[in-house]
């Protein structure tokens, strides 16, 4: 049978004609619909923060958003985010290739799928909703309409009471394989939308908004399918959610996007991926999903317990999650700088604590004055990385550790071991940054300008440079170590401090006519207690008592000062085991917070911020950067400037003369920004997930 190459090549051509012709008069028609579609011609309906970077703020008088928590967005700044030759080109390209041929060849499939929905109940076969699209511009993305028509609407399915109630059946199946989704194949078309990219948000969840701008995930278009909706769908968590979501953006090219693609196809055959009635369903089924094989870990840190740092409580909780923990610490002085009893001259070298195997290594207590402390420093650093290169140094497999954790505080140093350690195994570095170096020293009095400042700002680089990944306790921080040292975006990661289990919510103050304010923690120059100190003698008259708890290098003088002066209302007990601090918040009216007023100070979030909030307490800032911006928003209490003592005194005036509902208010603010941005089981779930990655 010969082949009519003519008819062939007619056919052909009529073909190109009318596929012309369609796609002219599609995009004509796209062009005209655009700008209704992003609300053109509905000004109010406009995102106010389009096109600038935010962050979620609590507030308890703003109705409840669709992620179910009280607040709102607020703007930080411009975004940054620069789109590559592929984002504006290639991507685009493909995207009106891909849709163009989705509108054409599933037309058939379209009017089915329309059919069926109205014969199964009866009403509109399409619904838009108000989606978050590229840059915060809100967009209206086109769904086959699955749920019933009293279902209520710009109300995530996570969120309805019972949602199964409202799907129709055709609907199930519908969602289950994702086909309701096939109408945003015009607004891929359009161009609100991309075949591959974070699936659009409602407008009204401002969680998810804000976590995905951590990550630049609201700054590329969203789309129809991606990275999030093959590794979980709505069974993940928001944050977990958000991250998945950066990580497209980061990977962001045309491997990445086939692997999107293909890894769909698969996702969406079965209809056992959609949860309905649960973002973080995930999450609730831990057990079952958790990776069998775990992480072998070797955590480094000059301080352990029974130093009271978090880091004890931290390898606990993943020795519970079923990870190998050992930890190479030094001999226990902090704060004191003195050798706790029973440790040191070979005792206690070896130890199992709660699961955990530490290895102290020798370690001179710091004591007083710079030369004890840079011995301390020093003395930690070289036998740390003594111990991690010897044979010793092993899992209990005999094998080498999965990944190093560096828990680094004061100071930088201490990471040298876990770098020794990456150097010698190849594996990676993971650092949790509580302290950043060198401005550490200049909050102790070192100058910029010094020889010791330029010093140890070439070994902070060092240092930092050499993490695979860091963790960050401040905001504030990511800027500073992009600006100083050049550590890349994509290698920072703000992860926020917990307050321990003992520091739940407890009960409220009983009444004893006089307004008790506690500050706890560490007591060095840094922290200015003396501000609360000159405070309080200015409030000798008024029914107010401060109660300060801690111990630290800075004590003695201050109870001079209290004694010189016959301050009466301020008490100091020393410090106490963690144990006892409950019991000692609970006898607090509200809490203190004091730092020096230097501006590298202001970069930090101390950890006792969290644990007042913990408990439910109004908290009482003289204090300056971060920490103000987090009790402001958290609406929680009143904050000055640090180092301010009118200021100080004026606020706690307005405190006692505040009413009780007020007080309560503040109180239960403070809970609930801990509950959101807090919480210890968060704080857990992102660093094991760090660790696992």
């Amino acid at each position: 049978m010969s082949i009519n190459k003519k008819k062939i090549g007619k056919i052909i051509g009529t073909a190109g004609i009318l596929a012309g012709t369609t796609l002219a008069g599609l995009s004509i028609l796209a062009k005209c619909k655009k700008g209704a579609s992003q609300y053109a011609d509905e000004p109010k309906q406009k995102n106010p923060l389009e096109g600038k970077k935010v962050r979620f703020v609590y507030d308890e008088n703003d109705p409840e958003n669709a992620d179910g928590v009280r607040g709102h967005l607020e703007a930080i700044g411009e975004s940054d985010y620069k789109a590559g030759v592929y984002e504006k080109y290639i991507k685009r390209a493909m995207d009106m290739v891909l849709s163009f041929g989705g509108l054409v060849v599933l037309s058939p499939i379209y009017a089915g799928i329309a059919l069926a929905i109205v014969i199964d109940d009866p009403g509109p076969v399409l619904f838009t909703q108000k989606r978050m699209g590229q840059n915060k511009k809100y967009f209206k993305l086109h769904k086959f309409r699955s749920m019933k028509m009293s279902t209520p609407h710009d109300v995530p399915t996570h969120m309805l009471d019972n949602p199964e109630q409202y799907i129709t059946k055709v609907g199930k199946f519908l969602r289950a394989h994702s086909l309701d989704e096939l109408p945003q194949i015009w607004d891929i078309f359009i161009g609100n939308m991309s075949v591959i990219g974070p699936r659009p948000g409602l407008w009204n969840q401002d969680i998810l908004t804000a976590e995905r701008d951590k990550y630049n995930a609201n700054d590329v278009k969203p789309g129809l399918t991606g990275w999030a909706q093959i590794n979980g769908r709505d069974e993940l968590e928001i944050p977990v959610k958000a991250k998945l979501d950066g990580e497209y953006v980061k990977k962001m090219g045309l491997l990445m996007d086939i692997k999107c693609f293909l890894g769909s196809v698969g996702v969406f055959a079965h209809d056992d991926s959609v949860v309905e009635g649960g973002t973080g369903e995930m999450a609730k089924h831990s057990e079952e999903q958790q990776h069998t094989a775990k992480k072998k870990i070797l955590v480094i840190c000059q301080y352990y317990k029974p130093e009271p740092f978090r880091i004890s409580d931290i390898c606990e909780e993943m020795v519970q999650r079923g990870h190998e923990v050992q930890v190479v610490t030094g001999y226990p002085n902090y704060p004191e700088g003195i050798l706790y009893d029973g440790y040191g001259k070979g005792k206690h070298i070896d130890e199992v604590i709660n699961g955990v195997k530490v290895h102290r290594c020798f370690t001179i207590p710091r004591e007083t004055g710079i030369a004890k402390r840079m011995m301390n420093y020093y003395s930690y650093a070289i036998s740390s990385i003594k111990y991690v290169l010897s044979n010793k140094c092993i899992a209990s497999d005999g094998k080498k550790f999965d990944v190093v954790f560096c828990n680094q505080l004061s100071p930088v140093m201490m990471a040298h071991a876990a770098i020794a350690y990456k150097k010698k195994y190849k594996v990676p570095v993971i650092m949790y940054c509580l302290d950043l170096w060198p401005e550490s020293l200049i909050a102790g009095g070192i100058k910029r300008e010094s020889a010791i400042y330029k010093y140890y700002h070439h070994v902070s680089k060092t240092i930092y440079r050499q993490m695979d990944k860091i963790l960050i306790t401040s905001r504030m921080f990511s800027k500073y170590l992009k600006n100083e040292f050049g550590i890349t975006a994509e290698n920072i990661e703000y992860l926020p401090q917990y307050a321990e289990g003992i520091f739940e919510q407890i009960p409220p103050k009983t009444e004893t006519g006089v307004f008790d304010f506690m500050f706890a923690g560490n007591i060095g120059e840094v922290q200015s207690v003396e501000t609360i100190l000159k405070a309080a003698e200015k409030l000798k008259e008024y029914p107010v008592k401060f109660h300060i708890v801690g111990g630290g290098t800075d004590l003695e003088r201050l109870k001079k000062i209290k004694e010189d002066k016959k301050i009466e209302n301020v008490i100091f007990y020393g410090r106490r085991p963690l144990e006892e601090m409950p019991g000692f918040y609970e006898k607090a009216d509200a809490m203190l917070i004091t730092l020096a007023a230097d501006p590298v100070l202001s970069l930090t979030l101390p950890g006792k911020v969290q644990s007042y909030m913990a408990v439910g307490k109004p908290v009482i800032a003289s204090i300056n950067g971060e920490t103000a911006s987090v009790i402001n928003e958290a609406k929680c209490g009143y904050c000055g400037d640090a180092e301010d003592v009118e200021k100080l005194v004026g606020n706690i005036l307005e405190f006692i003369t505040d009413t009780e509902d007020e007080r309560k208010v503040w109180a239960q603010n403070a809970r609930k920004y801990y509950e959101l941005n807090f919480e210890k089981s968060k704080f857990i779930d992102a660093l094991e997930n760090e660790l696992e990655g």
